[in-house]
């Protein structure tokens, strides 16, 4: 293993931890969840859109290749799906404060 997969490893293992990737991944968990209780409508579900799409492209594969029935394969591969997609909205969040829009921000304050 060289230092640089090391290095790697450590970026992505920090970002997951990251707190922007935390609160990013309750918003979209409480989301889900609104629309399905039925306190916000299902329109809320746009936020979640990439995740429902890999869940439901997974889940009807597994239905159709290997006869998996109900949603065994969904709700397991939606919560991995929002994870990632949390994961990709805090690296953004952390790419804008520490790229050009940052230096925009620092900026602005002085």
């Amino acid at each position: 293993m060289s230092d640089e997969d090391s290095i790697s490893d450590y970026a992505v293992l920090r970002l997951a931890s990251a707190p922007e990737t935390l609160a990013t991944f309750a918003v979209l968990v409480v989301a889900w969840g609104a629309g399905f209780a039925g306190v916000l409508p299902k329109e809320v579900w746009v936020v979640d859109f990439p995740a429902l799409a890999v869940a439901m492209l997974l889940d009807t594969f597994a239905y159709n290749e290997f006869g998996i029935r109900e949603n065994a394969v969904f709700y397991p591969v939606f919560a991995v799906s929002l994870y990632l997609e949390a994961m990709v909205v805090g690296a953004a969040v952390r790419w804008g404060r520490r790229g050009p829009l940052g230096d925009l921000r620092r900026n602005s304050a002085e």
